[in-house]
């Protein structure tokens, strides 16, 4: 009781501090653990971008280093890493998470809360530990979160022409805000006619004129290689380790034959249909947050490719939608704590198969139904207790 009572007095900046100084004491720590535990703190990919930030120190290209699949950008950003320190990634990341936190209480406050609610929001972001553990071990999905946010506090503002650019970026850094689009799009679009308004033109032409540009200008510098591992890999990517997907053992005994188009289509048909339903549901401006949130929840939980990173797509949208959502405490501390349970007997049986030796395929399967429909559920409580 005493430590919340002087939590509640600390102001929002001092949060924000000792937010920050959490996440560093944990980039300390992960060296020391690395150093003595054989599982890992540090996050296997941050290696691998540090590897793709050497290359381009070097003068090669990101794409030398095998399982490098992102922009060119990211390993730009982890230069740091080879002329200071090798925290440096992890600490730029952990200064995101407090500018995410910044433009959460920015956006929350347009929808007319006290500064209580707008302080809630926004610490609910700076102290989950899904989100400090997620960018402290080193994965760069903070910054496409705050390219997502910034992209939604600019079109807040009417600034279309920023918000497309910013949009564009976005989609340049990870592929999955193009989801997005469709909400933003749809709505600009008050009176519901095909033919395209003002704003949604400088929306879309903003966007799409800067993505060409950055595509063009990779592929001028890094060729096919880039556009195959940055675009084309994530499209036909099958992932059969340390997937949640419920499809994930369908993947992994169909791993050695060739595409089969049906199957994709019936993967993917379930997942489009809802985007586009949830789209124009939610295809108010004011609802756009929410519209955001319920896109990622959906492309993240029907995704054929389920890893823990993803969790953080929904997971940075969901403090702008909880002023408006109507679940009682108790209701959302029992779809949190299902949420949990389901993702740990999942974890459990793969920790058993990955570290073990133990054949759980059959157990990690019906962990990834089990976690499916623990989704399915907290998503359609969240829109049936939505206020609109």
């Amino acid at each position: 009781m005493f430590i919340s009572q002087k939590m509640d007095k600390l102001s929002f900046e001092a949060h924000c501090s000792l937010a920050f100084f959490f996440r560093i004491s944990l980039v300390l720590y992960s060296n020391f653990h690395d150093k003595t535990f054989k599982v890992p703190y540090t996050d296997v990919d941050y290696k691998v971008f540090t590897d793709a930030a050497r290359h381009m120190v070097e003068g090669r290209s990101p794409f030398e280093r095998d399982t490098y699949r992102y922009t060119p950008l990211l390993a730009l950003l982890l230069t740091p890493n080879i002329f200071l320190n090798e925290n440096c990634g992890k600490i730029l990341f952990s200064c995101v998470d407090i500018l995410i936190a910044i433009l959460i209480k920015r956006i929350v406050a347009r929808q007319n809360c006290n500064k209580k609610l707008q302080h809630a929001c926004a610490l609910i972001w700076l102290y989950n530990p899904f989100t400090i553990v997620i960018s402290t071990r080193g994965n760069a999905d903070s910054v496409a979160v705050l390219l997502v946010m910034l992209t939604l506090d600019l079109f807040q503002q009417n600034k279309f022409i920023l918000a497309g650019l910013l949009h564009a970026v976005s989609v340049h850094f990870r592929l999955y805000p193009i989801v997005f689009s469709i909400p933003m799009y749809f709505s600009l679009n008050e009176k519901n006619t095909l033919i395209p308004n003002k704003n949604q033109l400088k929306l879309v032409l903003s966007c799409v004129s800067l993505i060409t540009f950055l595509t063009v200008i990779n592929y001028y510098f890094y060729g096919y290689k880039y556009v195959y591992e940055s675009l084309i890999y994530h499209m036909i990517r099958k992932d059969t380790k340390h997937n949640f997907s419920v499809y994930f053992y369908m993947l992994y005994l169909s791993a050695n034959h060739p595409p089969n188009i049906i199957q994709k289509i019936l993967i993917l048909l379930p997942q489009l249909m809802l985007l586009l339903l949830l789209s124009y549901k939610f295809s108010r401006k004011s609802e756009l947050p929410f519209a955001m949130f319920t896109q990622a929840m959906v492309m993240v939980t029907y995704n054929p490719v389920l890893t823990s990173q993803y969790f953080f797509w929904y997971l940075s949208l969901l403090p702008l939608c909880l002023p408006r959502i109507g679940l009682s405490s108790t209701r959302s501390l029992s779809l949190c704590f299902i949420w949990i349970l389901s993702q740990g007997l999942w974890l459990l049986a793969a920790y058993f198969l990955e570290f073990q030796g133990l054949n759980t395929f059959t157990l990690i399967w019906i962990s990834s139904i089990l976690f499916f429909a623990v989704n399915v559920k907290i998503l359609s409580d969240i829109i049936a207790y939505y206020k609109y």
